[in-house]
């Protein structure tokens, strides 16, 4: 369990300035010397450690700011992904970097997690959590049938590819001193009965999709020790669903046998079928209190965000909970979300951690 209760925490990435969203947006779109990109991205990662410490964060993150897109830092580390600049309509900016599979993934910069953390170490005494996007993820969200089935017929051969390409990337973060590596997943969150008809029907096994999800996880990780691993559940809610369809009880007959430390949801809006689905995991399992909104405007005050773990402390000990944001705050580097917004949130988020710790 946790040196104390109600720890805080980001979930991984925070909003980039101005500058520096421009900045990635000009390299990827006209080129130019990557060089100087990375020289300038180092130059701007000790603000992000100094506002998650002003926070009073007890675990922070680089921000992910040296990371191009949500899942890109896997085309950084291997062969086989081609760029695309994909216009969405996503909360508050309308691009990402999108990338898909076409060649065969193979490791061309090992070690690339372990070296981000090395670098951000420098700028901080506080523990320093790493997060990387999950095989399974990878091979949902960057799998083609026309422009990848040439190289990986389904996406599980994609998935089965990358297993020990993340393995080997946990544990050269493992012996560079990172103690919190977290898994994040966007797709796992919604594998339900409610939506499987719209949102897997074009994966290999629709009715066997959630229990490969946690095989492949656990092969990851498998026998690493000297970690602290957590998984991030993240996007159901993104699905806008009403009532029993947004619960994460669905999930529950697998997400139980991962072999994680933690399991982190959001919960801000949790419903009943989420108490239960907590009340009926491992006791063992930490959970993590998604309890602030990371992308809505506006900015929860700490009793608000106090109370949304009162509720998770009707079903989990206190001694097993962890605070942090639902979601990142800008898993791409562009989205628009002001740094001074986010610092408000986790430093409202740190005094209902104060807020709850007098209660217990």
């Amino acid at each position: 369990m946790f040196d104390k209760l109600f720890p805080t925490m980001v979930v991984g990435s925070m909003p980039r300035p101005q500058f520096f969203r421009e900045m990635v947006d000009r390299y990827l779109m006209e080129g130019g010397s990557e060089e100087d990109l990375l020289r300038l991205m180092d130059r701007s990662i000790p603000y992000v450690a100094a506002l998650q410490e002003a926070a009073g964060l007890d675990v922070i993150s680089d921000g992910e700011w040296r990371r191009k897109s949500y899942s890109g830092i896997i085309a950084d580390m291997v062969t086989g992904f081609e760029l695309e600049k994909v216009e969405v309509d996503s909360y508050r900016h309308g691009a990402y970097v999108g990338y898909t599979v076409t060649g065969k993934v193979e490791p061309v910069s090992p070690g690339l997690f372990a070296r981000e953390a090395r670098l951000f170490k420098r700028h901080t005494d506080r523990e320093v959590r790493v997060a990387i996007p999950t095989p399974y993820h990878v091979g949902v969200v960057q799998w083609d049938r026309e422009r990848s089935g040439g190289v990986y017929p389904t996406r599980r051969d994609l998935v089965e590819d990358l297993i020990p390409i993340i393995r080997q990337e946990v544990i050269l973060l493992r012996d560079e001193g990172v103690r919190y590596i977290q898994f994040d997943d966007t797709t796992i969150g919604r594998i339900s009965d409610s939506i499987r008809k719209t949102r897997v029907e074009a994966l290999d096994d629709p009715d066997g999709e959630l229990e490969y999800a946690v095989d492949s996880l656990n092969r990851v990780v498998d026998g690493i020790e000297n970690v602290h691993l957590s998984l991030h559940l993240c996007g159901k809610r993104q699905l806008n669903l009403t009532g029993d369809e947004t619960g994460y009880d669905t999930l529950l007959p697998g997400i139980k046998h991962l072999n994680f430390n933690m399991l982190m949801f959001e919960l801000s809006e949790a419903t009943p079928r989420d108490l239960k689905m907590l009340e009926a995991l491992p006791e063992q399992m930490e959970i993590g209190v998604g309890c602030v909104h990371s992308k809505k405007e506006g900015v929860d005050t700490p009793e608000q965000i106090a109370g949304r773990v009162r509720r998770v402390l009707e079903v989990v000990a206190p001694e097993r909970i962890a605070m942090h944001p639902d979601c990142g705050f800008s898993p791409g580097a562009y989205w628009d979300i002001p740094l001074d917004e986010a610092y408000h949130k986790l430093h409202n988020e740190v005094l209902a951690a104060e807020i709850l710790r007098s209660e217990y």
